[in-house]
């Protein structure tokens, strides 16, 4: 496979949609609740807003029983599911917020690889978590700077990483603490760099030993890619590192907090992704099969 070059100008021109410019201005980039919201707050996300609306379970919940906001994340691919959402809270007496794309929403998210962060900016913004939303936004800034295109590689721990699995299969390691994160990383890599990686299910150390023991020693192309420090990521490196071609850990983030460590994790996973499509010469932006499918569903 003829590679690219990440710090040669022209092998970016296959970027059609100018996601290095999108991801170096995220940042800030989200939608401002246009008033005040009554709490209490109940939300729910589908599609691309998933992941958004279950950090968001963290500090609120999933439905609302009577009064108050309910949250509808619109992110697409539904299949009806969230106007059967809206309806149910409007019939419990909630003022009903559909925050996304497609017929009626209230606020404008247009669908993207990176809406994640805009969604969960727009519901800590909305519901007096903007602290914490600024310690997100300046845990992304900090990396932005070291992660653009302009970096050099020998500088770009992002392009590093995606060096390093170029033709390889990441498999999530994720610190126990960090919720559902193995599965936003899973999507976003998909969807940036085109590319399979594995999440395992809730009991990943029996995953890690059984699932791997017929064919480690056929050389399967697979590298642990480690988020997050505790107990189970360490039994897990000592489970790994016979099994897989090599073990990676992505950097610690600059971050303080539960959910902004994890979205700097998984903005550093969305600059690898988006650099190892580079590398492939694939164009990182959302393929005709997924538009199509988005405006039919």
């Amino acid at each position: 496979m003829g590679m690219r070059n990440l710090d040669a100008y022209e092998d970016y021109k296959v970027d059609s949609q100018q996601l290095a410019r999108a991801l170096a201005g995220l940042p800030g980039d989200y939608p401002a609740p246009p008033d005040g919201y009554p709490a209490p707050y109940g939300v729910v996300g589908y599609g691309e807003a998933w992941w958004p609306a279950e950090l968001a379970h963290l500090w609120i919940p999933r439905l609302m029983s009577e009064g108050g906001t309910q949250f509808v994340l619109q992110g697409g691919l539904d299949l009806g599911a969230a106007g059967g959402a809206a309806a149910a809270a409007e019939a419990s007496g909630a003022r009903v917020v559909r925050v996304g794309f497609g017929g009626d929403v209230d606020v404008t998210i247009e669908p993207h690889p990176l809406s994640p962060y805009r969604y969960l900016r727009f519901l800590q913004e909305a519901t007096g978590e903007s602290e914490a939303g600024t310690r997100v936004d300046r845990a992304l800034q900090t990396l932005a700077a070291g992660l653009k295109p302009e970096v050099p590689t020998e500088d770009n721990p992002a392009k590093f990483f995606a060096w390093n699995l170029v033709e390889r299969v990441p498999v999530w390691v994720v610190a126990e603490r960090y919720v559902w994160l193995a599965q936003a990383l899973q999507q976003t890599f998909a969807r940036l760099a085109g590319s399979l990686s594995i999440a395992p299910p809730p009991a990943s150390l029996e995953f890690f030993i059984t699932a791997m023991e017929s064919r480690h020693e056929q050389g399967d192309p697979l590298a642990a890619v480690v988020v997050g420090d505790d107990e189970r990521t360490r039994l897990a490196v000592e489970i790994l590192e016979s099994r897989v071609d090599t073990v990676m850990e992505i950097p610690e983030p600059p971050a303080s907090g539960l959910i902004p460590e994890m979205v700097a994790a998984w903005y550093f996973v969305a600059w690898a992704s988006y650099y190892l499509a580079i590398l492939y010469g694939r164009d990182p932006a959302d393929s005709r099969v997924l538009t199509r499918l988005r405006e039919e569903a």
